[in-house]
């Protein structure tokens, strides 16, 4: 619950050329909201950390708004088709259960995105392949999942809907505990040299395409 210290100004965000606020973005966002984050490499979703932060710090406003004190963490999850999986607990993504690992089958991992009522789904911006979901979570897909984005590793996806920046420091803090969770390996470490190098105050800047459902699932 350490990332509740972040507020809505502390996100600059775009939404397709025009500059709105964080509160007017996400004045959608319930405390019921459930993101899944789906990645093939372990340290991919960094590519979306602003993102899910600025859900996060959606889900702790509606607690805010209440005026009382409050322990709870979001319902979001981090779908991983690599192992060892990456701990996103300094992202808030907590308890660990909610680090679920799952095939590549992508009927399999159909089933764990409905099997948690996901809402919205963040998907890696890869070439889309043909897809057998059955039916059934075909359907649960259509009726829970309202909002789905595609994301890069890199941070930046071409063409984009919507373009998130933050500033804060702490979100370096949290990358790299990410990044410190999986084994030193050579795909880690240019991502860990990006992450130490990132020089505040100048903002992180992450872009994303909201893309359709069948889309997203043609990626899974």
């Amino acid at each position: 619950m350490h990332s509740s210290s972040l507020r809505g100004t502390d996100f600059r965000i775009e939404w397709r050329g025009r500059e709105v606020t964080h509160a007017s973005f996400f004045s959608q966002v319930k405390d019921t909201e459930r993101v899944g984050i789906l990645m093939s490499q372990p340290c991919e979703g960094l590519g979306a950390i602003v993102l899910i932060m600025a859900y996060v710090t959606a889900f702790y406003d509606r607690y805010r708004e209440r005026g009382a004190e409050f322990f709870a963490y979001p319902d979001f999850f981090i779908f991983q088709h690599c192992t060892p999986c990456a701990d996103y607990g300094m992202c808030d993504i907590w308890p660990s259960h909610k680090n679920v690992q799952v095939s590549a089958d992508p009927q399999r991992t159909a089933e764990a995105i409905t099997d948690r009522g996901v809402t919205v789904l963040l998907v890696p911006d890869e070439k889309t392949r043909e897809t057998q979901i059955a039916p059934v979570e075909l359907e649960s897909a259509r009726r829970n999942i309202r909002h789905c984005f595609a994301y890069s590793s890199s941070g930046i996806v071409r063409p984009a809907d919507l373009v998130v920046e933050c500033g804060n420091p702490l979100l370096q803090k949290w990358a790299l505990a990410v990044l410190d969770s999986v084994p030193t390996e050579d795909t880690v470490q240019p991502l860990r040299r990006q992450w130490s190098d990132w020089e505040q105050p100048a903002p992180l800047r992450q872009s994303f395409r909201e893309v359709e459902l069948r889309e997203a699932l043609s990626r899974i």
